[in-house]
């Protein structure tokens, strides 16, 4: 059950490409989930190096792959949703031990009853290393599954000066189920708050790490 899992497929590039390199880590159960929505939507806004992994698929080989297009000078980004917003925080780890930069890390719905799955006993989404550059955390408080009762828990606290962190909490009252957070397609059924404060503000983080 917490094996490799589904190799990751990697999408084929324009050869004059030099966009961001994105690694997006689904959750339990939610391969089709991001392949459909969010990693769709980034390619679909030009992002076109994006590449859905596995929340079990070995942090150290997302790092690799990310590694790879850092050397060569291009921005390098993590997304992830769920379980994947865990592993997304190991892979920032397993950079740092490389000497690479992350100029963006996301973590969506990263917490919650998340904690309880064995693979993150020990672990903690809200602290980063020194090597990421600027985060975006976002979760919602009526999601049991991503977010965590007492609400300081929720969010990211900088441990470096010169990290840049964005905590975006949709609170119970907008009730932002934990699927919400990243549906994305059809546009009707798109939470308009998630719009604006989830998706609106990924977009705008990926704009300003564009070289």
């Amino acid at each position: 059950m917490w094996g490799v899992g589904k190799q990751p497929g990697y999408p084929v590039l324009h050869p004059e490409y030099s966009g961001p390199r994105i690694a997006t880590i689904h959750g339990l159960f939610a391969r089709e989930l991001m392949e459909k929505h969010l990693a769709k939507f980034l390619q679909a806004y030009g992002y076109e190096d994006t590449t859905v992994y596995g929340h079990v698929y070995p942090a150290r080989r997302i790092a690799s792959d990310l590694a790879s297009a850092a050397k060569t000078g291009r921005p390098i980004a993590v997304v992830g949703f769920s379980q994947g917003g865990f592993q997304a925080v190991k892979v920032a780890h397993e950079l740092t031990s490389q000497g690479i930069e992350v100029p963006l890390l996301v973590t969506i719905a990263a917490g919650g009853l998340g904690r309880l799955v064995p693979t993150r006993w020990g672990s903690n989404p809200r602290k980063l290393p020194a090597n990421v550059k600027r985060c975006l955390n976002v979760y919602a408080e009526g999601d049991p599954l991503g977010s965590d009762r007492q609400s300081d828990r929720n969010r990211v606290w900088s441990n470096d000066e010169g990290q840049l962190i964005e905590n975006v909490d949709f609170p119970a009252s907008e009730a932002v189920s934990h699927i919400e957070l990243v549906r994305c397609y059809p546009e009707a059924k798109v939470h308009p708050a998630v719009r604006a404060r989830c998706l609106d503000r990924l977009l705008w983080h990926l704009g300003a790490i564009t070289v």
